[in-house]
């Protein structure tokens, strides 16, 4: 995702900070034209792109690796990836935000800016909502993302600290209004990857979108600020000589907030849910409940007592939920700008496919979900399955798990070989980039030429 798009002197961007000049069309920079000329620049690009991949493994293993109780369950990485990785994911959607609109707003086109976004975020509803048909158990999160990168339209102008005071507000907002709206309607969850056929009743699949689906926006909405306010963060830092503070200042406070929300949910739970539960419910129920404490929800609280909205619960969109998933993505995102940062080129040229796959994220999350609704159908001609252990490897479990990300290295390291960038990301940046250079009045004079 590091191609420059060609045009009318504006360049849009998804994924760097350097500035680049316009290349072919679907070609990836090299070095040289990525202005990688120093450590620092080439660190700046490529650990964005770690992290993307990290969230990128996150969610493969959260879709194919047993859940609890069934064999091959790994109870550690589970833990570390549920409720995480699609968070991840959509912090560094979040500057991929800034990332795609910068030359346009620093070069005042505003509207140009907010076309290029509008049209980005429509395309992969687009491609959400086509994935969503696939066969399979997987939750396709890109409708919810898709409208996500709309809602975040009227931010673009904003600077960081804005940026920050509106995640915070909406981070304590946002979950109430969640709980109270699903109450008032009396529904729990609906809406999973929120496919076609979903969209013919387009009140219900826009309240599955915003209020009560697995990704609501209405929560969610939070992580792609945050990105948006640490891309202008990182920006400004490498103006002003300033990021190894930044990225330390980053490590901490997203220690801190993960730590804060994990230590403040179990003091909740011990003292105040637990005895909720146990009050209403037998010992049973209440042993029952333990174990959902640290299983992933379903875009809501467990339940709608006030202590419940008090827990991290991963994919419950509480308050401490938000917290814990925003403060592992600072601190993910600032280790991997920091790695990248003081890695030789020689090391960063042997992971180019981990960047190379990282920078197109659209392509191997498709490839992903193929393969995963491919398997699905498999799983069916083979008939009854009479127990757990009886599953195929290669449906769920380690096995097919590392045959997926083998795959996405693949595909990275096809991409690094043909210095392209991923089909799916060239083409969104094409209709998106002609349609804002259009709507958007971008002047055509003072073109650059082509190399």
């Amino acid at each position: 995702m590091r191609r420059t798009e060609q045009g009318e002197n504006v360049r849009e961007d998804t994924n760097t900070i350097a500035i680049a000049k316009p290349q072919e069309s679907g070609r990836a920079p090299t070095r040289r034209e990525g202005g990688t000329g120093s450590r620092g620049e080439l660190g700046r690009m490529v650990g964005i792109d770690f992290a993307r991949f990290l969230a990128i493994i996150g969610m493969f293993c959260a879709h194919l690796l047993p859940p609890v109780g069934m064999p091959g369950h790994i109870s550690w990485l589970s833990n570390v990836v549920d409720g995480n990785a699609s968070t991840l994911f959509a912090v560094v959607g979040g500057i991929s935000v800034v990332l795609a609109t910068r030359s346009y707003l620093e070069r005042g086109h505003i509207a140009a800016a907010r076309w290029a976004m509008a049209v980005r975020g429509l395309l992969v509803i687009v491609l959400g909502a086509t994935l969503a048909l696939a066969s399979g158990s997987i939750v396709v999160v890109l409708v919810y993302f898709g409208v996500a990168m709309l809602g975040s339209i009227p931010f673009l102008r904003m600077g960081a600290k804005g940026l920050l005071v509106w995640a915070g507000v909406l981070a304590v907002v946002g979950p109430i209004l969640n709980a109270q709206l699903r109450g008032m309607i009396g529904v729990v969850g609906e809406g999973g990857g929120v496919s076609w056929p979903q969209w013919g009743e387009p009140l219900v699949a826009l309240r599955a979108v915003f209020v009560t689906g697995t990704y609501p926006v209405i929560t969610w909405i939070v992580y792609v600020l945050v990105g948006m306010a640490v891309a202008k963060l990182l920006i400004g830092a490498r103006r002003n000589a300033a990021e190894p503070r930044l990225l330390a200042w980053m490590a901490g406070v997203g220690a801190l907030l993960a730590v804060l929300a994990v230590s403040v949910s179990a003091l909740v739970y011990g003292l105040f849910g637990r005895a909720a539960v146990i009050a209403t419910m037998p010992v049973e129920a209440a042993e029952a409940i333990d174990g959902l404490v640290g299983s992933p929800g379903f875009g809501a609280p467990l339940s709608p007592e006030w202590w419940a909205l008090a827990l991290q619960t991963p994919h419950t969109g509480t308050t401490l939920d938000i917290l814990r998933g925003v403060g592992i993505a600072l601190f993910v995102i600032a280790s991997m700008l920091f790695l990248a940062g003081v890695l030789p080129k020689a090391a960063l040229r042997v992971l180019e496919p981990i960047r190379a796959a990282g920078a197109a994220p659209l392509t191997v999350y498709t490839l992903h979900v193929l393969a995963a609704a491919a398997a699905t159908v498999a799983l069916a001609s083979v008939g009854q399955i009479d127990a757990p252990a009886d599953i195929p490897w290669w449906y769920l479990g380690p096995g097919i798990l590392g045959v997926h990300i083998l795959g996405a290295l693949v595909v990275g390291a096809i991409l690094a070989a043909l210095q392209r960038r991923g089909p799916l990301e060239a083409l969104v940046s094409s209709i998106s980039g002609a349609v804002a250079r259009r709507l958007g009045a971008v002047p055509t004079g003072g073109r650059r030429r082509r190399d």
